[in-house]
């Protein structure tokens, strides 16, 4: 490494986004992987030390505003603890605290409580669901989540798996 290289530490966010994920037990692999879109590891970490390559191939990378909140939010950093690094991506990332707030106040409280990989599964299939219906189809998901549950205690078998 040299003094160059030395001179040029990661930026404030990146260090704070790398000691979330650390916390976790995370790679940066791993990070990506649980991002809302596709990302790499490799973005991952460029963006966390703020440069990609080394010597007088060395290039910044700054962070996009929605990039870093999206980062921040999957590792668990809240908005105000970013806002100190990133002005930007700190108020993305209020916005998106707020649209989870709404969401979650109006997903019905068997859905709330559902298994992380099902709440997964309804936020994405919401993502494709006009606002205005969005109460209505989250009371139909409620009702067919509590029937499956339901057999599934009383029977004790496994709920048929549907494709599509």
């Amino acid at each position: 490494m040299t003094a160059e290289d030395q001179d040029q530490g990661p930026p404030s966010y990146g260090s704070l986004i790398r000691l979330a994920r650390e916390a976790k037990g995370w790679s940066p692999e791993t990070a990506a992987k649980h991002m809302a879109f596709d990302f790499s590891g490799s973005s991952w970490r460029q963006i966390e030390a703020g440069y990609r390559g080394r010597g007088a191939n060395r290039k910044p990378v700054p962070g996009k505003p929605s990039t870093v909140a999206a980062m921040a939010r999957t590792v668990g950093v809240t908005a105000a603890r970013l806002q100190e690094h990133h002005r930007d991506a700190a108020e993305i990332l209020r916005e998106m605290e707020r649209q989870e707030a709404q969401a979650r106040s109006s997903m019905p409280e068997v859905l709330r409580t559902a298994p992380p990989h099902v709440r997964r599964m309804i936020e994405a299939a919401l993502e494709d669901v006009d606002p205005a219906d969005r109460a209505e189809v989250l009371r139909e998901m409620a009702a067919d989540y509590e029937a499956v549950r339901g057999r599934t205690r009383r029977t004790g078998e496994q709920p048929p798996r549907r494709a599509g």
